[in-house]
């Protein structure tokens, strides 16, 4: 028995002191949150929670009952202590491996990505088939807000393939290598995707949704080694920011097999230092049937790896224009986003995942493509009411228990959700993923792209928070860094890195500082079907928690960015110091 006593915490277990709490629910004042001195953990799990007395008092009941006083013990000197942060979406692999490609995170325009790109070819170690890709800028950074094309691309290397990925994911530039590699030419049509033309008509080397996802594909996998040591990398800066867990959508750089391989190396090598959720990208019906063919579900794998829910994609993104809204945009009447589904497609592929016991996650932002998801959802559990397969009474049987769990079916990003789909998604049993840093990306532009007094249902946190709607809480890295700490930072004051907008951006949405907790630790561990064994620290918990340089709950809330996370365990183990 491997136990050690940890001491003198000023620890916040993320308990509520009432039983009537919905496990989900966003704890809003400090005074709901159980508090403790002290934890007793035997191997990766606790055991006990209480004071120094109390936990002292165990050790020595469990030394007498064993005839061993064996115990180690830390001394956590008074320091705020809390349940291990929980990322509930993110890119964990794309993360990493962006980490060794081309950065053009903060270029600020096309000449700097021409400059960064040279200078990447250069030095870098490429083989004759790897492509030059990119990731990273943002055109709403740029003097004249033009988007890079394919002279852009050019501009770098005519010789091998270039593409060029904007910061959201969902709009990018590739040369003619490229296009002509993907056998894009202007006869191409791609449903839901958009292949940009110049005056003359001819590609401009812009490809936006479906078309950027298929060139995506394209690229040349990384190999083995290269995918291992992303992951590595991204792990460590993830436990270095106060990370135990993340819920990951790892396939659009690599195939299931080599995603599923690489984790499960490192984790019979004892170099898993997260807990991992996979998220599986199918977009439609054939992929989708192929992976269901394999025989996993949600749910399927042990705790530091499960398989997690099906990602699609029913949009873009806001600073793309492709967030597929009900109203044009305002500074692009002539279009109101991009749908990569109709109705009818995303009903078959949502009703065969639902029907076969697996969660899905939307990524959805514009106010329409929420619609279209709250309608497929209502449509699968209209289709399987009162059938005897594998759902019951809305709920699905997990396929190696037998026991009976919610879909919990989420929407991610959720931006622009409409007064009206408040009460169906909240009856459809559907979660949101949240982003809070995406409010200091955003707040900028969102009254331009949207027309006057939409933007008002922007990110409605605290309105989705007591419609009871559950909320957890990501970063959709690499798009926004993983710290969770720069995440409660958005959630509570709603302003940028420069305190701007001054009193946050529309303010009554802001969250209290144990919400915005909250949403890192108990609301995450919900979407994931985990409030069992994450997201507080209680007897039966996995021992992942983390130790902070100052109180979270008593800092001035401006200042809540400049706290950094000094110890990270996870099963009990150290994984940051």
């Amino acid at each position: 028995m491997a136990l050690t006593a940890f001491l003198h915490g000023k620890i916040y277990t993320m308990q509520s002191k009432s039983s009537d709490v919905a496990p989900f629910a966003l704890l809003k004042n400090v005074s709901d949150i159980v508090m403790a001195e002290a934890i007793l953990v035997d191997g990766d799990t606790i055991t006990a929670v209480g004071s120094d007395a109390e936990i002292l008092a165990r050790v020595r009941e469990i030394s007498s009952e064993t005839g061993s006083d064996a115990v180690t013990t830390v001394d956590l000197a008074g320091r705020c202590v809390l349940p291990a942060f929980n990322d509930s979406h993110c890119h964990l692999m794309a993360t990493g491996l962006n980490e060794i490609r081309l950065d053009l995170r903060g270029v600020r325009s096309c000449e700097e990505i021409v400059e960064r790109g040279r200078a990447y070819l250069a030095s870098a170690a490429l083989s004759p088939d790897d492509w030059i890709v990119g990731y990273g800028f943002d055109q709403n950074l740029f003097e004249d807000k033009r988007l890079p094309d394919r002279r852009t691309a050019e501009a770098i290397s005519s010789d091998r393939p270039v593409f060029l990925d904007r910061v959201c994911g969902h709009v990018g530039a590739v040369n003619r290598v490229a296009l002509r590699i993907a056998g894009y030419d202007e006869n191409t049509v791609i449903t839901g995707g958009v292949l940009a033309r110049d005056e003359t008509g001819q590609l401009n080397g812009i490809l936006k949704e479906a078309a950027l996802d298929r060139m995506r594909r394209l690229i040349t996998e990384p190999s083995p080694a290269m995918l291992e040591a992303a992951l590595l990398h991204a792990m460590h800066n993830a436990n270095r920011f106060g990370l135990a867990s993340v819920q990951t959508d790892d396939l659009e750089n690599a195939n299931l097999d080599a995603v599923l391989t690489a984790y499960h190396k490192l984790e019979a090598e004892g170099k898993l230092t997260l807990r991992i959720y996979e998220e599986i990208q199918q977009p439609r019906i054939p992929q989708l049937q192929a992976f269901l063919d394999r025989g996993l579900r949600t749910g399927d794998g042990d705790d530091f790896f499960r398989i997690g829910n099906i990602k699609l994609l029913t949009d873009g993104s806001l600073g793309a224009r492709t967030a597929y809204m009900r109203q044009p945009y305002g500074d692009a009447p002539e279009t109101a986003g991009v749908a990569v589904y109709t109705q009818e497609s995303l009903n078959e592929v949502v009703e065969l995942a639902h029907r076969s016991g697996m969660q899905v996650a939307f990524h959805a932002i514009g106010d329409r493509a929420i619609e279209q998801v709250v309608n497929a959802v209502e449509y699968a559990q209209k289709a399987e009411a009162g059938s005897v397969g594998s759902l019951i009474g809305g709920e699905a049987h997990h396929s190696k228990t037998n026991e009976c769990i919610s879909l919990r079916h989420r929407i991610v990003h959720c931006q622009f959700i409409g007064e009206d789909l408040l009460a169906r998604i909240k009856a459809a049993g559907l979660c949101a993923d949240i982003q809070p840093p995406f409010t200091a990306s955003d707040y900028p532009i969102v009254d331009a792209r949207v027309k006057e007094g939409r933007s008002a249902w922007s990110y409605v946190w605290r309105t989705m928070a007591e419609a009871e709607i559950p909320l957890g809480g990501g970063s959709d890295s690499p798009v926004e860094t993983m710290n969770p700490i720069w995440g409660i930072d958005c959630a509570v004051n709603r302003t940028d890195l420069s305190h701007l907008p001054e009193g946050g951006w529309h303010p009554s949405e802001c969250l209290t500082v144990p919400q915005a907790v909250s949403l890192y630790t108990r609301g995450s561990a919900y979407t994931e079907f985990s409030e069992h064994r994450k997201g507080q620290i209680a007897g039966g918990m996995l021992a992942d928690f983390i130790v902070l340089s100052e109180d979270i709950f008593e800092v001035e809330t401006k200042r809540i960015r400049d706290i950094q996370v000094m110890e990270t365990y996870v099963g009990g183990r150290q994984v940051l110091e």
